[in-house]
């Protein structure tokens, strides 16, 4: 017999997406809100607004490396790759953040050293008794010269 240690349970969710309905206050017509039918949730305009933008910065981003790589873009169609070409199958992240301070400073000093070698960034994670996975990070400038821009696949 299992025995469920309780922080291990799944909350179900009360629903897959919010039905937005105008609630109106007949005492007071500016009191009106839009809500959740289903939960009684008050909508955020300023949270829904934040989402969009960030969805579009994402989409903006995909189509732009499909034009400087000449990848195909195939994020629409809900698998976990973005983007697709002849030798890649990407998923890509988009922010606005600044790259990370220690890549800039890596590449840089590498930079320095490279001699008509590309530089690049092994990333490796090592977990005990299990292995070690390794990342190459890699600036696009620098696939670019290795590989040059795909043709479409």
């Amino acid at each position: 017999m299992a025995i469920d240690p309780g922080w291990a349970t799944v909350t179900p969710r009360k629903h897959v997406r919010h039905q937005w309905a105008m609630t109106f206050d007949v005492n007071d017509p500016s009191a009106s809100t839009w809500r959740c039918s289903t939960c009684g949730k008050a909508r955020d305009l300023g949270l829904a607004r934040r989402g969009r933008s960030s969805r579009n910065l994402g989409h903006r981003g995909e189509r732009r490396s499909e034009k400087r790589y000449g990848w195909e873009k195939i994020g629409e169609a809900g698998g976990p790759d973005d983007l697709s070409g002849q030798l890649v199958v990407v998923q890509q992240k988009t922010t606005r953040r600044a790259p990370p301070l220690t890549w800039k400073q890596i590449f840089a000093a590498l930079d320095n050293r490279a001699q008509g070698r590309t530089p690049l960034l092994l990333l490796s994670f090592v977990t005990p008794s299990v292995g070690t996975e390794d990342f190459i990070i890699i600036r696009g400038a620098d696939w670019l010269a290795l590989f040059g821009k795909e043709g479409k696949t």
